[in-house]
This record gives structure tokens, C-alpha cells and sequence, in this order.
């Protein structure tokens, strides 16, 4: 099957930065998954943020959230600290907020703006972010 959705992923200092964009299958789940296991291996060694930005995201199937859910438990041992999610639907918190139960060790935010998502991560010493 093809993919549908698609994802951009930066790696600054510490710092993973996700943007999804459109409605995934699990297939672009899976190559997210993937992707993002190879970023975390490097950076694993000390504590490390996530940020999430949802605004260009059209949601997922059910199972593409089962994997999801998989990909935080496997992050959630490997030093994470933050996982800051921009969103503006509220249906995009809730079904964060569900599946960052296996983030038992990560404090997560929740922002409207990416400008505000990353003052908070500067504020906490993850990412030098300058505002526009």
C-alpha cells in the first residue's frame, strides 16, 4: 500500500523537531517510526527534547496511533525529557494526551504556536529559538 501523509524531522542540539503533515496510514507511520529511531540513537546519551507540530496534520488511522503508542515506549527508555506538541485541534491534544501515556518519564507541553513551543524549550535550555 502507499504511503499517505507525509513528515519533516530536524535534528537541532538536543532537540528532534516533527512536523506531520496531512492524514497517515500506517505505512508513513512506520517510515516515521523508523526515522525517528535512527535521530534518537544519536542523541540518547544525554536527556533530549521533542517538538511536535501538528498544525498541518489531518489526523491517522486507528492502527497508525497503535504504533505511535510503541515508538513513545521504546523513546520513553532512551533519556527523553520533553515532548512539546503544538496543536490547535482539540481532538489532536486528546488523542496526544492518550498516547503519551507510555511517556511516563517525559514532561509534555502543549502550545499553540511553534514560536511559543520553542521559547518554552529555550527556557528550559533545549533550543536557542529566535521569535520573528
Amino acid at each position: 500500500m502507499n504511503e499517505h501523509g507525509s513528515f519533516s524531522m530536524d535534528l537541532i542540539d538536543q532537540t528532534l523537531i516533527i512536523k506531520p503533515v496531512g492524514a497517515w496510514n500506517l505505512e508513513t507511520a512506520v517510515r516515521w517510526g523508523d526515522e525517528f529511531k535512527s535521530y534518537v540513537t544519536i542523541i540518547q546519551d544525554k536527556a533530549w527534547a521533542c517538538l511536535v507540530d501538528l498544525s498541518k496534520f489531518d489526523l491517522a488511522t486507528p492502527d497508525v496511533w497503535e504504533h505511535i503508542n510503541d515508538v513513545n515506549q521504546w523513546s520513553n527508555l532512551r533519556n527523553q525529557k520533553y515532548e512539546v506538541v503544538v496543536c490547535n485541534l482539540r481532538i489532536q491534544e486528546k488523542l496526544m494526551e492518550n498516547s503519551h501515556k507510555s511517556l511516563w518519564n517525559v514532561e509534555t507541553k502543549f502550545f499553540e504556536s511553534f514560536d511559543e513551543a520553542c521559547l518554552w524549550l529555550k527556557a528550559v535550555g533545549y533550543i536557542d529559538y529566535q521569535v520573528d
